[in-house]
């Protein structure tokens, strides 16, 4: 049966300070948590070496959702103004750079913290692979990659993260955390009560960062048929 795992890794995480990684880091591993709770367990995922995360999901239609969840939820941790420098400016754009794996799993042991098998071994080294094929400034023209057996497939969820990536890159910190409760299943009245705003500004925000087309690109995956 087919499993889903996300390799990612924190853009330029050198640029940040002690105290704004601490920070991230600690969103992170709650995040991580609830993607756990989400399947009683079944789902889990680390963080190590301070910037690299990689998440194992037993539903690979919950891949797509879980990535994007991850990218905004870094996005939307700091907000910055306009002139950082270029690494900051990485960061800001793109929050984190991921791989999403789907294939058969030999090992996930949570207990033993190991996974093993197709899908991890398709998103980790195809992420591996983005880190030391040039420059990073020219990596970092696209930050979501897709991978399956499939090539064809492979090829279709390119492009979509492709423009998805597009989307998601000039979104500001405000928009991505719209973005990250609408994942969740958050009404915009629910959004605008959590964030203390109107109702109308989150519906700006969310037309403003192309949330239809996001959540047209995640219903599309989670319709999917995974198994030949």
């Amino acid at each position: 049966m087919e499993r889903a795992t996300i390799s990612a890794d924190i853009v330029s995480s050198t640029a940040l300070s002690t105290e704004e990684l601490t920070l991230l880091q600690s969103e992170i591993r709650r995040f991580l948590e609830e993607v756990s709770g989400r399947s009683q367990g079944g789902n889990w995922g680390r963080l190590f070496k301070g910037d690299a995360v990689e998440i194992f999901l037993l539903d690979p239609h919950e891949a797509l959702r879980t990535a994007l969840l991850l990218k905004v939820l870094v996005k939307k941790t700091f907000s910055w103004k306009k002139d950082l420098d270029n690494k900051r400016e990485l960061f800001r754009k793109y929050g984190v750079r991921l791989a999403i794996g789907i294939g058969e799993m030999r090992i996930a042991d949570k207990k033993q913290d190991i996974l093993d098998g197709e899908a991890i071994y398709y998103s980790g080294r195809l992420l591996e692979k983005q880190k030391h094929n040039g420059s990073e400034r020219i990596v970092l023209k696209k930050s979501m990659f897709f991978c399956h057996k499939n090539a064809e497939f492979t090829e279709q969820m390119d492009v979509i993260l492709e423009l998805l990536d597009v989307l998601l890159k000039n979104a500001t910190s405000r928009q991505s955390e719209v973005v990250y409760y609408k994942l969740l299943g958050k009404n915009e009245k629910e959004i605008a009560k959590m964030l203390n705003v109107r109702q109308h500004a989150v519906n700006q925000l969310s037309n403003a960062v192309g949330w239809k087309a996001v959540e047209s690109a995640v219903n599309y995956f989670e319709k999917l048929n995974f198994e030949p």
